[in-house]
């Protein structure tokens, strides 16, 4: 009970700072409310959410940004555990090296969008590839990999983390016991970094689910690649309509939970096995 005497005043202000915005979110959504008639509002019950879940370019654009957060974590958890393997050996330079890794994830999300989609349009990505007209999809493609290199660093800082913690005794071991260098990554490294793995990839995927900057970038009217954030971008900023967007980012809530609860659950499996 001491304990909880230490966290209570911060359990406090994060419901505070989060129950707030969420419960002012859920009101708006049973309203018919527009900024361009805001003394107009109607309560409409569920009819803002019953729009929104038999809406097919909603679920497209759902669909679509659930294929850019697989990418994005998986291409992360590779390129950062050989990232994290080779800082590991720099224990030199690893105060420098933390830093570096960490810029790109230090710079605003827009900033690495803009850079790498001119990248893939008309910079030297598509000088050296050849691209030519890479289209809106091409586009996409830039800003996705500018979300990639943004946190690349972070999830190698985080993986490096649960390597670290890798017992020497255990590696040892398995040397001993004439295993060979992917048995011993397999089925010693990869099971102590479990936790540290699982907190990465987690984290990877909460946060690029919420990617906004690069799509709008590349946004057209008419477009058919869209994201959940975008569509709620438009619908509440474009078209004004602020109970439907309520209710965009109260079902886009949801499904972020029930993306991160079962990650978690997936991750727990796995490291009792």
């Amino acid at each position: 009970m001491r304990g909880w005497r230490w966290l209570a005043p911060a359990v406090v202000v994060l419901l505070v700072v989060t129950g707030w915005p969420i419960g002012r979110g859920v009101w708006n959504s049973l309203h018919s409310y527009s900024l361009t008639s805001p003394d107009d509002r109607t309560f409409v019950g569920l009819d803002n959410y019953v729009d929104v879940l038999t809406n097919r370019p909603w679920w497209a654009a759902v669909a679509t940004t659930f294929a850019i957060v697989i990418v994005v974590v998986l291409l992360q958890l590779l390129i950062g555990l050989a990232f994290a393997a080779s800082l590991r050996r720099l224990t030199v330079l690893w105060p420098v090296t933390r830093v570096l890794v960490l810029i790109p994830f230090a710079l605003l999300a827009v900033v690495s969008a803009v850079v790498w989609r001119d990248a893939v349009t008309t910079g030297f990505a598509a000088e050296w590839f050849r691209l030519g007209e890479v289209g809106q999809f091409g586009s996409l493609v830039g800003v996705t990999i500018g979300e990639l290199w943004r946190g690349t660093g972070i999830t190698a800082v985080i993986l490096l983390a649960g390597l670290l913690r890798v017992p020497s005794s255990l590696v040892a071991a398995a040397v001993a016991d004439g295993a060979t260098g992917w048995q011993r990554f397999q089925r010693v490294v990869l099971p102590a970094m479990g936790p540290a793995i699982a907190v990465a990839a987690t984290y990877r995927a909460l946060d690029t689910f919420r990617i906004l900057e690069g799509p709008l970038l590349v946004d057209e009217p008419g477009a058919t690649i869209r994201t959940a954030p975008l569509m709620i971008w438009d619908t509440t900023f474009s078209s004004l309509e602020l109970g439907l967007g309520a209710a965009m980012s109260i079902v886009l809530l949801l499904i972020v939970g029930l993306l991160g609860l079962v990650m978690v659950q997936l991750f727990r499996v796995r490291r009792l096995v």
